[in-house]
């Protein structure tokens, strides 16, 4: 595709008169209008061309994963109304203990090197603790120096559980949402027992120690950011809390298109506003990953990042990112089941592997005439139709929040609006109609 020409970001400066910049996220300048770089320490770097996979052009999986993806089964004791695993949930592999067993003893079949990370995910991974009370030992054992990492819902947090999570040095993010927790199922603070361990999971693991963290998706239930962290440091007891933003809803089934995943304008608005302020007042480094993605910006300006450099946001086209479940298969991620389309191959036969099931954002228009390219990353590289679209939709609306919370920073410049070509991607909203 052609890329389109750089876009006019028209700002106001403190004096509230007219400024425009010009962006282009193709080439990642950022300059005034006399074509002056915004950025004082400029250093242009070398990057690789990232792989644009495609069903035409497979991408392929690495028998020295950096990042090993373990799935542990799809089963899950909530159920999220606006879960990334819903639709594949009947389509994972059920497994045995003994499976478990399995997948260790194949593992020098298959795997080179050790991996730097591995992540332990369900559905709700707890429900599998007496497979992960086999697999810990025996891969700490073989790989000392991988760091251990955990997705939950938290509420089956138990002193047994804690103490495993503590000898495994398992790094644990908790999943809650805050004032918008009821989108997700019962709120654990609600149960005595679930909210005594979560407190006390916290004390022990999260703040100073930082081998916890509180992950957010921000929905139209909780989309006030400072409001959302304030609720949660409430109720684990710590002012000082920071959150860790998984982003914002992404759109998997027709369920959550039409519910949790669809927002109006006000709702957009109060998004924007939340994520505005807390850049204005230096709250922002209290939500951690969207001051990493802000630095992650900066930096791309900075060393002049092209968009052919960018993978996708989830990383999984990367060839060294690996899904895996305990029978030896192979998905296009951590969020898909074996027994369906996304199963790409067999560990047995790695060097077979194809992912054919995703689409790089270099392959979709929205995507290359997007302003927040280099923040966005072309959300869900599986999804299509209307599910993208709303998805993509609601991407764009939060890192242009972002992107205008990073302007301010760098500049001082309020940004009202950007002119250019933009191509936006439209859902296909069906309104039944009532004849009678």
């Amino acid at each position: 595709m052609s890329k389109p020409e750089p876009y006019l970001l028209h700002c106001t400066d403190a004096s509230n008169q007219p400024v425009t910049l010009t962006y282009s996220p193709y080439d990642s300048t950022l300059v005034d209008d006399a074509g002056q770089p915004m950025l004082s320490d400029i250093s242009p770097a070398k990057y690789a061309i990232a792989v644009g996979v495609s069903k035409d052009q497979p991408g392929l999986k690495s028998a020295q994963p950096s990042t090993l993806k373990i799935q542990l089964g799809l089963g899950c004791n909530y159920s999220c109304s606006y879960c990334n695993q819903s639709s594949e949930a009947t389509l994972g592999s059920v497994t045995k203990t003994a499976d478990a067993e399995s997948f260790l003893q194949n593992l020098d079949d298959w795997l080179v090197d050790s991996p730097e990370r591995i992540e332990f995910w369900g559905g709700e991974p707890l429900l599998y603790f007496a497979k992960l009370k086999k697999l810990l030992p025996e891969l700490r054992l073989r790989f000392p120096n991988a760091s251990f990492t955990m997705v939950t819902n938290g509420s089956l947090l138990s002193e047994e559980i804690i103490a495993v999570v503590e000898q495994f040095d398992i790094f644990v993010a908790i999943s809650h949402d805050g004032p918008g927790q009821h989108l997700r199922g019962p709120d654990p603070f609600d149960m005595p027992e679930s909210a005594k361990w979560l407190r006390i999971f916290w004390q022990l693991r999260g703040g100073r120690i930082g081998r916890a963290s509180i992950n957010v998706v921000l929905t139209p239930a909780n989309a006030d950011i400072a409001k959302t962290r304030q609720w949660l440091a409430n109720q684990f007891g710590d002012p000082n809390l920071s959150l860790d933003v998984e982003g914002i809803v992404s759109v998997y089934d027709d369920r959550t298109l039409n519910g949790a995943g669809y927002w109006t304008s006000d709702q957009y608005e109060r998004l924007s506003q939340s994520i505005f302020q807390a850049f204005a007042n230096n709250e922002i480094s209290k939500f951690q990953s969207i001051t990493r993605k802000a630095i992650d910006f900066i930096e791309s300006v900075r060393t002049r990042r092209p968009a052919s450099a960018l993978g996708q946001k989830c990383g999984m086209d990367d060839p060294s990112q690996l899904a895996v479940d305990l029978k030896g298969n192979v998905m296009t991620c951590q969020n898909t089941g074996a027994k369906g389309k996304h199963k790409i191959g067999e560990l047995s036969a790695i060097a077979n592997v194809r992912l054919d099931t995703a689409t790089h954002w270099s392959h979709r228009e929205s995507c290359n005439y997007c302003p927040v390219l280099q923040l966005c990353k072309g959300s869900c590289m599986f999804l299509n139709d209307d599910l993208f679209a709303q998805s993509c939709e609601n991407e764009y609306r939060y890192n242009m929040a972002i992107l205008a919370g990073i302007i301010q920073t760098v500049t001082g410049l309020t940004l009202v609006s950007i002119a250019g070509d933009i191509r936006r991607p439209r859902v296909k909203r069906v309104i039944p109609l009532t004849v009678g």
